[in-house]
């Protein structure tokens, strides 16, 4: 038997040993590593109103080998992947986002040209046959399948057959994921993933109580959200932001800002103005669905000051117009978002429905209307319908054509069949230069196209407004 020197033993064994080392080296940067919803950590989501949310999602991650893969599950899967930033993972090398579903048109368009089982059940006896065939096309009704030299055609919604696959494709995922393959880090970490999506957005609903004396309001403002985005977000810090934001505006760039704001409000619940927007932080953490739509209170107050009032508005125009108009003034609620008047936060827009209780107590809907977006300061407007028991009866009484222009009359008869005197507003629109000739009735001249009227109809009376302008030619 040949014996080897000691020496020569001890450096086989060696670089065995090394060898293998390398092996067990190379396998363990080759497995890649998968985090699902079960690594998260902390979850923050900010809801835009036009289809657009900013997802900040931490996961905790062990220690990453240098070119180890990195997949990463539960993700919203609608999410625009030129967003993505990843902090705390190393130096990201390369990421990308696997979106390609399993479904059965991505199987059948898989297995084109490939061998599967086709299942069939005879429909008398009920038993059920398997064979194997090769799938050559299938479109949205129907597929071409080969089997023992024949080609045959399949409608695909039938029921008494079914394909069967081998194994699920390489790439095909039943969820999508994000794949990233990083430099390696040093130790275990909490990765943060930053990123828009769309199917996340959220409108702002108000419920408004006006007493029956029209001179109070009570505001409920209840923002309703919604997730449409393929993944359920739990447990999640939920900011509203409140605003027309720009989407082709360079996401990266303010992605990173808008976080950092939305962190440092996560206690606070107020609304705060942020880049000239307004951020809203619900109070506390919430679940929201795949598919849910979850209504939150956000903005309360008791007692408003309010008015309730009467508006008709006309055009004069340089034409003959020989029609009379018969119409009923809007009745519109007006308020002033202010803290001396028993408001003073930012209002997002939304949609305004009005209640009011009659003499039983028992509250009716009289109205809805739109408010805009609000800061403080402003005066809101509702015309939330048409006033019952007002009519104005609208006439054009003279037409002149002058030297400089045209010489118009209109008549406006203002009826109130109510036991209650009330005032209307009237606003004439106007779109030459013009001057008022005649008028029984005192008027504002409230810009260079518009002129006002404030007048008192008594109770089951009526009265009229007359009205002559000239208009100066352009």
């Amino acid at each position: 038997m040949l014996k080897l020197p000691m020496r020569a033993t001890t450096e086989a064994i060696f670089a065995t040993l090394i060898f293998a080392a390398l092996l067990i080296s190379t396998a363990v940067r080759a497995t890649p590593l998968t985090v699902d919803i079960e690594k998260q950590q902390d979850l923050s989501i900010t809801l835009y109103n036009q289809n657009l949310g900013l997802v900040r999602d931490v996961r905790a991650l062990p220690r990453i080998n240098p070119g180890q893969t990195l997949y990463i599950r539960d993700v919203s899967h609608q999410i625009m992947s030129q967003t993505l930033q990843v902090e705390n993972a190393g130096n990201i090398l390369e990421q990308n986002l696997n979106n390609h579903l399993i479904s059965v048109p991505a199987l059948l368009h898989a297995y084109r040209g490939k061998m599967i089982q086709l299942a069939r059940v005879n429909l008398v006896t009920g038993n059920e046959t398997i064979s194997d065939v090769r799938l050559l096309s299938a479109d949205g009704s129907q597929a071409l399948i080969e089997q023992n030299g024949h080609i045959e055609t399949l409608p695909l919604n039938q029921q008494s057959w079914r394909f069967i696959f081998p194994d699920l494709p390489a790439g095909m995922q039943t969820r999508p994921s994000l794949e990233i393959r990083s430099a390696g880090t040093d130790k275990a970490s909490h990765a943060v993933l930053t990123y828009l999506t769309q199917g996340l957005s959220w409108q702002m609903d108000y419920a408004l109580i006006l007493n029956q004396a029209g001179n109070q309001l009570q505001l409920d403002g209840l923002a309703t959200l919604n997730n449409h985005t393929g993944v359920d977000f739990n447990n999640t810090n939920v900011m509203l932001m409140a605003g027309h934001v720009n989407q082709q505006q360079a996401p990266l760039i303010r992605q990173k800002t808008v976080m950092l704001m939305a962190e440092s409000m996560a206690d606070s619940g107020a609304p705060q103005a942020f880049q000239d927007y307004q951020l809203y932080t619900l109070p506390q953490r919430a679940n929201l669905l795949n598919g849910q739509t979850k209504q939150v209170s956000l903005i309360n107050a008791d007692h408003i000051n309010a008015t309730k009032h009467y508006h008709y508005q006309f055009q004069i125009s340089p034409s003959i117009d020989r029609q009379r108009y018969e119409q009923q003034p809007n009745i519109n609620i007006r308020f002033i978002n202010a803290k001396e008047e028993g408001l003073g936060f930012p209002l997002p827009a939304g949609t305004a429905r009005v209640f009011s209780p009659d003499d039983n107590g028992v509250r009716h809907f009289i109205g809805s209307a739109n408010i805009r977006h609000s800061n403080r300061g402003q005066t809101l407007d509702l015309p939330i319908g048409k006033a019952f028991d007002l009519t104005i009866k609208q006439q054009q009484t003279e037409f002149k054509k002058t030297a400089t222009g045209y010489l118009t009359g209109y008549q406006l008869a203002l009826n109130n069949s109510s036991q209650q005197a009330k005032t209307i507003d009237i606003t004439a629109n106007i779109q030459y230069d013009w001057q008022v000739t005649d008028s029984n009735h005192p008027y504002e001249r409230i810009n260079a196209s518009q002129l006002r009227w404030q007048i008192s109809v008594p109770a089951e009376g009526s009265t009229s407004l007359s009205v002559t302008t000239s208009l100066q030619k352009p």
